[in-house]
């Protein structure tokens, strides 16, 4: 985005953030010189949204965003270090929705519970829905480790009873 205006970046944002989640109470950015610019202003103050600016000397006040990018950039890197897998921009989203996923050290949620108000299901949970769900939720990271390993257990055994292509075309 780095050739783009004020503008862009505020269709960016109603399309992909205002259109999703509504409008924001808070929008807090890097000074980056579009969001800073008159036409995100009004268009901050069009939603009833403010905008506040870390301080330009201090980025670790925006640490939370920080960490977001460094965390994607490292998912990013680590997958495209297989020459076989450049293609990282076809699976971007699905790095996105696994770090979404993923439990916060600080937080002790997922990105996607602290937006939605309830868990994500899994492909793996809706593969083994037998099992029963605490409606609770389960804050004890060793049970829900126990939890997530007894459902990978599952999910291994349902995939050896699937025959591969290759036992298909044997016979």
């Amino acid at each position: 985005m780095s050739d783009t205006g004020a503008l862009d970046v505020a269709k960016a944002f109603e399309e992909c953030v205002f259109r999703r989640f509504g409008a924001p109470s808070l929008i807090r950015h890097d000074r980056e010189p579009r969001f800073m610019s008159e036409v995100f202003q009004a268009f901050a103050e069009l939603m009833q949204s403010s905008s506040r600016a870390t301080l330009s000397y201090r980025p670790q006040a925006n640490g939370q965003q920080e960490r977001s990018v460094k965390t994607m950039v490292q998912t990013v890197r680590v997958y495209v270090e297989d020459p076989l897998q450049a293609d990282w921009d076809d699976i971007a989203e699905k790095l996105v929705h696994a770090i979404n996923n993923s439990r916060d050290t600080t937080r002790r949620e997922t990105p996607f519970y602290l937006v939605h108000g309830w868990d994500a299901q899994s492909t793996l949970k809706a593969m083994t829905s037998t099992i029963k769900r605490d409606p609770a939720g389960s804050a004890d990271a060793k049970q829900w480790r126990r939890e997530a390993n007894r459902q990978r257990e599952i999910a291994l055994q349902l995939a050896k009873r699937i025959p591969t292509s290759r036992e298909g075309s044997a016979s």
